[in-house]
């Protein structure tokens, strides 16, 4: 739960970080609109303080687009480390079970969700039968690496569907 937490709050800073930038290129906007009805308006001997502005507004564009790009970097981070995060997370995903599959050649697979669906049914029949062995939720959660709720949920739809899973909601004390 905390690094879910500690991701959100990283999105609410990049989310600030973008708004900030979007005020200050409408910031900008607005001050060259400005700063050309400056030049048309003025008359020839200001217009050498006219070119001090440009040079302000050249600063402030430059510390802009620096700015734009650290956002754009961080995103980038951010995704690389939310694609590395999800890629690891898929291998720790009963990692046993998974590794214990025949090799199938791509082009027999139809699509992702057919490799998927026989993974999980793999999962789920080795939580059948460690329930039918005896073990509690937690230890075939521990096993597995899959959550309790999952687990529980396979053994309620099991006892559902008529089979004989013995279930231990706790482990003894």
């Amino acid at each position: 739960m905390a690094p879910h937490i500690l991701n959100f709050w990283e999105i609410v800073l990049d989310a600030t970080q973008i708004f900030l930038c979007g005020l200050i290129i409408l910031f900008l906007i607005l001050n060259r609109i400005k700063f050309k009805q400056l030049i048309l308006k003025a008359p020839p001997g200001e217009r050498s303080q006219n070119y001090n502005t440009e040079f302000v507004v050249e600063a402030v564009r430059q510390q802009t687009e620096l700015a734009f790009n650290h956002i754009v970097e961080t995103i980038d981070k951010e995704r690389q480390t939310l694609d590395a995060y999800f890629n690891l997370r898929e291998k720790q995903i009963a990692p046993s079970l998974l590794t214990s599959l025949p090799a199938i050649p791509r082009d027999q697979i139809s699509s992702a969700e057919a490799a998927e669906q026989d993974a999980a049914d793999i999962i789920y029949s080795e939580i059948e039968s460690l329930a039918d062995q005896g073990l509690t939720l937690a230890d075939i959660s521990e096993r597995l690496n899959v959550p309790q709720g999952e687990v529980d949920l396979v053994l309620k739809l099991k006892h559902l569907s008529g089979g004989s899973a013995k279930k231990k909601s706790h482990s003894p004390v």
